[in-house]
């Protein structure tokens, strides 16, 4: 029904972690341990199972917008199958965003399917949602602003600029950077212009990306540590997805308004991992 770009993961070509069509619907997976999905019971109606690496293709190829994907989603049983690259099912929850400026949420707690609006429109991992937006009581303190207060009698200024933020939570925990995120998004200068948006979204991203080898648990090899794989900024009003690699911090474009996504048209990779690049200045 709809065109849709998307980065796929696990080698599988319909398993899409990150997308967005032509009608400004994206989506996101993004790992959530605990994750329990659904009982499929055996009288049930195929037209309404879908399987978890099924959905994200599902979704965006079908609906264009929020309250659309909800109404579907009422009716449907998600299943997971377990993956032999990793050993298990992939315990994900999904981040929906739409060009009007709304955010919803996906989760499958103890076996149930749970639907949230989201308002403070940010994901990350661990825990579910409900959590991380009461742990933001924690932070309402915090500000942009230079503070000062008096001790004694002595008054005392802040520590320069960022002092009215000093607090804010800087490991690579997902609560932490679902926190840090959130505010610095809150406290920064207004956009006018897509290019500006675009500079905003990757400043603040950069604030959350993980570097290999600073998260990591005992043992070798690649599934020792995790690290931030690639970066998506995805325009949902102008259709366009921004995408960067781990070894290529340059911001490369596909522009959705410039695909073709009629009946017939072929599918089209392009290889996300780019190669470390730069830009001669002279």
């Amino acid at each position: 029904k709809y065109g849709f770009v998307g980065l796929n993961a696990f080698d599988i070509p319909t398993a899409i972690s990150d997308g967005l069509n032509e009608t400004g619907l994206s989506l996101s997976a993004l790992w959530l341990p605990g994750t329990e999905y659904e009982e499929v019971a055996p009288d049930s109606d195929p037209t309404k199972v879908i399987e978890l690496f099924d959905l994200p293709s599902w979704i965006l190829g079908n609906f264009d917008t929020l309250e659309s994907v909800r109404e579907a989603l009422e009716s449907m049983t998600i299943w997971g199958e377990e993956n032999e690259l990793l050993g298990e099912v992939p315990p994900l929850h999904l981040s929906l965003h739409d060009k009007f400026g709304g955010s919803m949420v996906v989760e499958f707690i103890d076996g149930e399917m749970k639907i949230y609006d989201n308002p403070n429109a940010v994901l990350t991992n661990a825990p579910e949602l409900s959590w991380h937006l009461e742990n933001l009581r924690n932070y309402v303190n915090l500000s942009p602003y230079m503070k000062e207060g008096e001790i004694n009698g002595i008054t005392y200024k802040g520590m320069g600029f960022g002092s009215g933020y000093v607090g804010i939570p800087g490991d690579g925990t997902p609560p932490s950077r679902f926190v840090r995120i959130t505010l610095l998004r809150e406290f920064s200068n207004s956009v006018e212009t897509e290019e500006e948006g675009v500079m905003l979204a990757l400043h603040l991203l950069n604030t959350v990306d993980i570097p290999a080898g600073v998260s990591k648990r005992e043992g070798n090899g690649p599934a020792s540590f995790e690290n931030t794989q690639w970066v998506t900024i995805k325009d949902n009003k102008n259709l366009k997805l921004y995408f960067r690699s781990y070894d290529c911090s340059s911001l490369f474009l596909v522009d959705l308004n410039k695909v073709d996504f009629s009946n017939g048209a072929e599918h089209e990779s392009i290889i996300v991992d780019k190669e470390f690049s730069v830009v001669d200045a002279f």
